[in-house]
């Protein structure tokens, strides 16, 4: 499975976070992007299975970043997406978002959330045929 990280910068956080998803020989870090503009060129063209989106906040303090989750969602087909809280207790307006194990949300520094978030999207991709989607 092919994974685009999006919100962490260049360093230390990008390296562990790279490092964390590619112990599992599943999945691949196809590219990051720290930017909105970035990010959507990068999926439009790569096309990922997985994007582990970082948020500093929900969704209603970050427009930005909901851009690039409907963009990723929108995608055909559809990038499954982790929704990375740096935050201590994730935001209320998360929640709503989550969809049929396409989304999950997991917090910064859960690892094991992290790839339990990993492996469901990645069964539920292998196991969906996109051209019998609706």
């Amino acid at each position: 499975m092919t994974v685009l990280v999006v919100g962490v910068p260049e360093g230390e956080e990008l390296e562990l976070l790279r490092s964390r998803i590619q112990r599992n020989p599943h999945f691949r870090v196809i590219s990051h992007a720290h930017t909105v503009d970035v990010a959507l060129a990068h999926a439009r063209i790569l096309l990922p299975d997985i994007t582990v989106l970082t948020l500093s906040g929900g969704f209603g303090d970050d427009p930005e970043a909901l851009g690039v989750f409907q963009g990723v969602r929108a995608l055909d087909p559809p990038s499954g997406v982790v929704l990375r809280t740096r935050a201590g207790a994730a935001p209320g307006d998360l929640g709503s978002f989550t969809a049929d194990g396409a989304v999950h949300l997991v917090r910064a520094g859960d690892e094991e959330g992290l790839m339990r978030a990993l492996r469901t999207i990645g069964l539920r991709r292998a196991s969906c045929d996109p051209d019998e989607m609706p």
